[in-house]
């Protein structure tokens, strides 16, 4: 009876064992983000503006989900519906991996905005895309890329419009292999005021 209960308790400490294994796997997936949050101001990053809107973009420290700031591309001047993109290239993946690309953002007022990852030279191969609407409140939001042929020039970008003009913060970028996870912090330090429904700290609603 004794050496039964020892081999059952043998083999919950090996499956706890296991399932720890595996979540330290999910947690130290690698970012292969330079700057993810924007700490080291804009390096690593750039903005396209296709057209002739006037754009500025720079850290904002009011702002931020991770870390002490977040990037502000204030699109201050609207053009006629082209393109503003903040860029960052180049990765080297192989063919077969499968990627996760996801960012936190917010913005003054709604509006559609478009997450890719793609080859970043003719024929500009998309290996993931996809359309989302950013809110006034923070939100992350993802998507997958399968990537189908050893390439050294990949690229991750956020795609805005210059129109409607407007303000949008990007925060905590992440690029990693593997399914998406939602980010360690979200559940513990983000929350929602009731009142103005502003994001803040969870640990500013706990003073």
């Amino acid at each position: 009876m004794e050496r039964k209960s020892q081999l059952f308790w043998l083999l919950i400490l090996t499956l706890l064992g296991i399932g720890k294994l595996d979540l330290f796997a999910q947690e130290e997936a690698q970012n292969l983000v330079r700057n993810a949050s924007f700490e080291e101001g804009k390096v690593g990053w750039s903005v396209w503006v296709e057209g002739a809107a006037g754009v500025q973009w720079d850290v904002d420290p009011w702002e931020q989900v991770h870390g002490k700031q977040s990037l502000l591309i204030d699109i201050f001047g609207a053009g006629n519906g082209q393109r503003v993109e903040l860029h960052q290239n180049p990765f080297n993946l192989q063919q077969g991996q499968r990627m996760t690309f996801a960012l936190w953002l917010k913005a003054d007022n709604v509006r559609q905005a478009r997450m890719i990852v793609n080859h970043r030279q003719a024929p500009w191969t998309v290996y993931g895309s996809t359309d989302i609407l950013i809110d006034v409140e923070w939100k992350e939001f993802w998507v997958a890329a399968n990537i189908n042929q050893n390439d050294d020039i990949v690229g991750i970008y956020l795609e805005l419009r210059d129109t409607p003009k407007g303000q949008v913060w990007v925060d905590y970028v992440r690029f990693y292999e593997g399914e998406f996870e939602p980010s360690e912090f979200a559940e513990e330090e983000l929350a929602v005021a009731p009142q103005g429904k502003l994001a803040v700290r969870w640990a500013d609603l706990k003073r």
